[in-house]
């Protein structure tokens, strides 16, 4: 802005100059060339009157800087102080001789053929008819400014640079304020009222653009909150696959290092599925897939967005379905378990029936064939049974009413009850419990939880040997451990043990009732009192399973 200001002062100052300049000089001009023409005019009366009256001889006059010619009646050149007047033509013609002869005064200007010059001619008539000519150098504009040119140059290089100085803190005068204007608060400034309207303007709008920037800030913090909560991983892209916007599920997911907006999304996870899945969703079609890496299991869907039919980016949604996928083919290996554990009582009583049905069997016979469909028909009735009851843990029944109960007295009960189980086992049975041992649960699960487990611990043993059952406490926690010094579990089973229809013995779980189901209605049983459970177990040496429940 200031060198726009300089340029306007200055080039009109400029202009203004050299107009005025000019104009001095053509009046300078003017007025110089009417003085000499006035001054040749007095001049030459002067000599005609001397001539007149005999005071002066005309042929013998010099004036310096001053050409005077005596021209007769009939035009010829008579007396000229400058030239050779043998060599001069009739001078009768001349405008300023015919003015002279008629009106007794001429003048004129013009180029001298004689002197080649321009000139300036007064003739006036003497008494004796002849005519006195005085002439004089007539300067032309130009040769006036050539003359004048060196100190022009110089007052004009000094009123330049003047003018230049003068533009210059002009427009900076001019700025200053403008440029001091505080714009946080442009109303209060009142240097140019002319700016007023203006200033105002821009306060009101600075208002609304502050307004609109803190309200897209807060939108962007909203939505960065909102997105970096989310559990599902989020990522907007634009068609370079560059990142413009990402959150940390993403990164937790894909366990990968976080990168800042403008990297490539390929930075995530350079997966030939992941890939593909963008390039298709740029392609504009929407993507979905399925990843599988060493912790988890994630569903991609990757959708094109579109501005007037073009792809301009794409937004992609990374789900964690390790949990469904679990629940799946635990489903799958559920059903499968269910369906094998049900044929071979089934077959069994399928074919001792069909055998009875054919007749010809032996009372006695008969006898064994019934004892083996009624065991068979109890293996079926139990499985159901813990069918159904895993049924409910799985989806959470909490029918059951939670209140006060005491661990050992069920325990005890549980050890009461299954005592004579254990001898028939040739299994010792013993019972160590602290009273009172409370905690908030439902006396049928912990009931339940007690039995499993006192159970397992005398069909796993062996003969002779001991299970024992503890109940105490210890920081704030009650603690239900069962331990039986019997066959124990392989190390690569442990883990397993608790899954549905695991067997680490499937010869002896058979042949000992059981269903596989046991420590899985222990486990979800353990979940809904709010408890933990683990285990110990060596190979040969025996077992031990520990709960701990939040004591009241």
């Amino acid at each position: 802005m200031n060198k726009k200001i300089f340029k306007t002062v200055f080039l009109s100052i400029l202009m203004t100059l050299v107009l005025v300049l000019g104009v001095s000089i053509s009046v300078f001009y003017t007025t110089y060339e009417n003085r000499i023409e006035d001054d040749l005019s007095a001049e030459l009366r002067f000599l005609t009157v001397a001539a007149n009256d005999g005071s002066a001889d005309i042929s013998s006059v010099s004036i310096p800087g001053h050409r005077v010619t005596i021209i007769s009646e009939d035009g010829t050149v008579v007396y000229d102080s400058e030239a050779d007047t043998g060599e001069m033509e009739n001078h009768l013609a001349r405008p300023e001789v015919q003015s002279a002869i008629l009106y007794g005064f001429g003048e004129d200007t013009r180029e001298s053929h004689t002197l080649m010059e321009n000139l300036h001619y007064a003739a006036s008539k003497l008494a004796n008819g002849d005519i006195l000519r005085l002439s004089v150098p007539a300067d032309t504009l130009f040769s006036v400014i050539m003359d004048m040119l060196l100190p022009m140059v110089f007052i004009l290089l000094l009123l330049l640079a003047f003018f230049a100085w003068f533009s210059m803190k002009a427009a900076k005068h001019i700025t200053d304020p403008i440029n001091s204007i505080d714009l946080e608060h442009p109303e209060t400034s009142d240097e140019y009222e002319e700016l007023s309207p203006l200033l105002y303007r821009i306060a009101k709008q600075q208002t609304t653009i502050r307004e609109q920037l803190e309200s897209a800030e807060r939108r962007g913090r909203e939505f960065s909150i909102i997105t970096d909560n989310m559990a599902e991983g989020l990522a907007v892209i634009d068609k370079e696959m560059r990142l413009l916007s990402v959150n940390k599920a993403a990164f937790r997911l894909f366990d990968s290092e976080e990168v800042k907006p403008g990297d490539s999304v390929l930075a995530i996870n350079r997966t030939e599925i992941f890939s593909g899945l963008v390039t298709d969703s740029l392609d504009g079609k929407r993507a979905e897939g399925i990843i599988d890496n060493k912790t988890r299991t994630l569903q991609i869907i990757a959708s094109p967005v579109f501005e007037y039919s073009t792809v301009t980016g794409a937004v992609i949604i990374i789900m964690d379905i390790t949990e469904k996928s679990e629940r799946e083919r635990l489903r799958r290996e559920f059903t499968a378990n269910v369906s094998h554990e049900l044929k071979t009582p089934l077959t069994s009583i399928s074919g001792f029936a069909e055998l009875l049905k054919n007749g010809g069997i032996p009372e006695s016979t008969v006898k064994d064939f019934g004892k083996e469909i009624y065991d068979e028909s109890q293996r079926l009735i139990a499985l159901v049974h813990d069918i159904i009851r895993l049924s409910k843990l799985d989806e959470g029944d909490d029918s059951e009413a939670m209140e006060r109960v005491s661990v050992s007295e069920i325990a005890e009960d549980v050890v009461s009850r299954l005592r004579k189980r254990a001898e028939s086992f040739g299994v010792h049975l013993v019972l160590s419990a602290d009273n009172p041992s409370y905690i908030n649960g439902s006396e049928l699960l912990l009931d339940e939880l007690v039995s499993n487990l006192v159970d397992n611990a005398i069909k796993y043993n062996r003969k002779g040997g001991k299970a024992i059952v503890s109940v105490s406490q210890s920081d704030g926690e009650v603690i239900l451990s069962v331990k039986d010094n019997g066959i124990g579990i392989p190390e690569e089973d442990k883990e397993r043990v608790f899954e549905r229809f695991y067997r680490v013995d499937k010869s002896r779980s058979r042949a000992s009732g059981g269903t596989g189901l046991g420590l899985s209605i222990v486990r979800h049983s353990v979940m809904m009192l709010h408890g933990t459970v683990s285990l110990s177990s060596k190979l040969g040496e025996g077992t031990e399973i520990t709960v701990r429940f939040p004591s009241l």
